[in-house]
């Protein structure tokens, strides 16, 4: 039996994304979704119907996948909870408020967040705290690059990166975060430097350098 899906943000680069893999596979159907502009255009002839809102989309679906704007995307996992329905939230840029929202909807609704929904990057993530923990003394980079249209800086990725490197370390998220450099500052040796690109239309490309006086060690995701 297919899975009916919907997708939050179905205009987006994302959305446009699932709908096109979607097209592919016997197994979903892609009901409807959300965007932005979409108004009350149930009618759309060019793709999957576009909702009003997410009150109207669900009732017709099995699962609400998300890659909206933080705001709606902490919305959605609130109406999906009182609906019933699980709820899958690819969007980043989340604060800490809305990330509280969707544990809110978590405890009534299945949900799954991922600041990214690649195998491999996520095989990283579950590689870099046994890297970090034997080179204790090593100094942690991460350079990301994106699309001149994303708007949080840095990625939810490279924060995602940031905090797996933290958490191995033992030691404070936001106090060991540098963004870029500028001026005469020396590097300490707990900081974690991050660094964002934005520019032309790279999908996304994230590398974690971990670096000692003789050598380093390069994590390369594209």
């Amino acid at each position: 039996m297919a899975v009916r899906i919907g997708v939050a943000g179905i205009r987006g680069r994302m959305g446009r994304e699932i709908v096109a893999l979607a097209a592919n596979d016997a197994s979903i159907i892609v009901v409807g979704g959300l965007s932005r502009d979409s108004g009350s255009d149930e009618s759309a002839t060019d793709g999957p119907a576009l909702f009003p809102d997410a009150a109207a989309l669900l009732p017709n679906i099995d699962v609400l996948i998300d890659f909206s704007a933080p705001e709606a995307a902490a919305a959605h996992a609130e109406v999906c909870a009182v609906a019933g329905v699980p709820f899958v939230c690819g969007t980043t840029g989340l604060d800490a408020a809305q990330m509280a929202r969707l544990h809110a909807a978590s405890r009534r609704v299945a949900v799954f967040h991922a600041a990214n929904m690649s195998p491999a990057l996520n095989a990283i993530l579950a590689m870099l705290p046994a890297l970090v923990r034997a080179l204790d003394r090593y100094d942690v980079e991460i350079v990301e690059t994106h699309h001149r249209h994303k708007v949080d800086a840095p990625s939810g990725t490279a924060l995602a990166l940031a905090r797996a490197v933290s958490d191995a370390r033992g030691a404070g998220f936001d106090a060991g975060l540098r963004h870029g450099r500028q001026g005469p500052s020396k590097r300490t040796a707990t900081e974690i430097g991050i660094h964002a690109v934005r520019a032309g239309g790279n999908p996304g490309e994230h590398e974690v350098i971990l670096a000692g006086d003789g050598e380093e060690i390069r994590l390369t995701h594209r």
